[in-house]
């Protein structure tokens, strides 16, 4: 590339982090300040799991999955003016998780399970930062986990009071535990993916084509009870209405199961586009990308061998749910964290240029900033990004060897100095 167009593109694109990194703050000091005054009808995703978790605690646990039943407790808990209640569409596990939470008042609740998820940040891009992109430049390691830190999915996460960085957690301890050959504990590490069951397809694919079949009945043996038992436990036929709660939510589009024009996916395109959610419009295309998504990866996961192709394996799986899901919104992109780690990690094995990769970090954190708010204007275009970084990771995946290893060769060939004479 030019060096002169090498600079434009990385001017452009520092120009635009910057301005989503401001607009950003402003932004988002704003709706915590709505949350945590309970004023305009802010209240987060957290609302819906706040109620789900006082619902199970008492006499409500058969009406888990009752839309009216949830909205009902919403405004009930809520402090202020409720203007948007929403499903709780999680298995009922989840609910649980939330019953302890839900004993304090909804706001100082808020603010616990927001300290919660940012301890668990903290953590997340530690490990990614120590295991992932420990042989990175400084500065470029500094730069990713700033803008991963400070992107638009990840605060969406933690504002809106969701569960995604617990699924990201899970999938990064699966991947470090499955390149470390301890399969039983990775499979163990994937179960925490289960707050969002559909993000586990991809790595659940990639287990079973690998034949990881100690990861697999470490998954069964932990995950299948825990899917199970509590809707046994809870109320019966809780198991069935949440199935039928996740299959009604395809083809609706009001405010209450999830807003499909805005979503990140092929779902979020077609709707925004026909101004209907209306399954006919979008299916059909998106059994056409699934079919193809799959095509892809599967090459890959048969013949992933330990190290390098594993990594571009895994990312596969990480990105496969998000191309194919069809329910998905923003923050659900957090999970993008560690395949574009690795991918990153990739790009520095094969040698590539450090201004080019930052450009390309920059561009990314730009690009999950605005295309979001491109959803709110009326196109969602999201599910592009998404689908171009999964045909990438299966297609152009950087060939190169691992830093480390280069580094051993480096010194395995210089020779050792001669040891004094006595």
């Amino acid at each position: 590339m030019n060096p002169l167009v090498r600079r434009f593109a990385f001017a452009l694109a520092a120009t635009g982090a910057l301005i989503a990194l401001v607009a950003m703050a402003a932004i988002y000091g704003a709706v915590l300040w709505r949350i945590a005054t309970s004023t305009h009808g802010a209240s987060g995703d957290y609302i819906a799991f706040y109620a789900a978790g006082w619902l199970v605690r008492g006499d409500g646990a058969a009406s888990l999955y009752d839309a009216t039943m949830i909205e009902t407790a919403e405004r009930l808990l809520y402090p202020g003016v409720l203007r948007h209640p929403l499903a709780f569409l999680n298995p009922v596990f989840v609910a649980w998780l939330f019953a302890p939470l839900s004993m304090l008042p909804y706001t100082g609740s808020y603010f616990a399970w927001l300290a919660i998820n940012a301890a668990l940040l903290i953590a997340v891009l530690h490990t990614t930062e120590r295991h992932i992109l420990r042989d990175a430049p400084d500065g470029l390691r500094r730069l990713f986990i700033g803008a991963a830190a400070l992107s638009m999915p990840v605060l969406a996460t933690l504002v809106f009071g969701q569960l995604d960085l617990i699924a990201l957690a899970g999938l990064l301890g699966g991947y470090l535990l499955l390149r470390a050959e301890r399969p039983w504990p990775a499979g163990l590490a994937l179960c925490a993916v289960l707050v969002k069951p559909h993000f586990l397809i991809g790595a659940g694919l990639l287990l079973l084509f690998r034949r990881e079949w100690r990861a697999v009945a470490a998954l069964a043996i932990v995950g299948v009870p825990l899917l199970v038992l509590p809707p046994l436990l809870t109320a019966p036929g809780t198991l069935v209405d949440n199935a039928a709660a996740l299959a009604g939510v395809a083809g609706s589009s009001d405010d209450l199961p999830g807003r499909a024009s805005v979503m990140a996916n092929w779902r979020g395109f077609v709707t925004s586009l026909t101004n209907s959610s209306n399954a006919l419009y979008w299916l059909p295309g998106l059994a056409a990308i699934a079919i193809g998504a799959l095509a892809l990866a599967l090459p890959r996961w048969r013949e992933a061998t330990p190290g390098p192709a594993f990594d571009r394996a895994y990312s596969l799986a990480v990105l496969f749910p998000l191309v194919v899901s069809p329910h998905l919104h923003t923050q659900s992109l957090s999970l993008l964290l560690l395949p574009a780690a690795l991918m990153l990690r990739a790009q520095l094995d094969a040698g590539a240029a450090l201004d080019r990769t930052a450009a390309i970090v920059l561009a990314g954190y730009a690009a999950l900033f605005f295309l979001p708010f491109f959803a709110i204007q009326g196109l969602s275009l999201t599910f592009f990004l998404t689908a171009t970084l999964f045909v990438v990771a299966a297609r152009a995946w950087p060939a190169g060897e691992p830093a480390t290893v280069r580094a051993a060769e480096t010194a395995a060939r210089v020779p050792a100095p001669a040891s004094k004479a006595a």
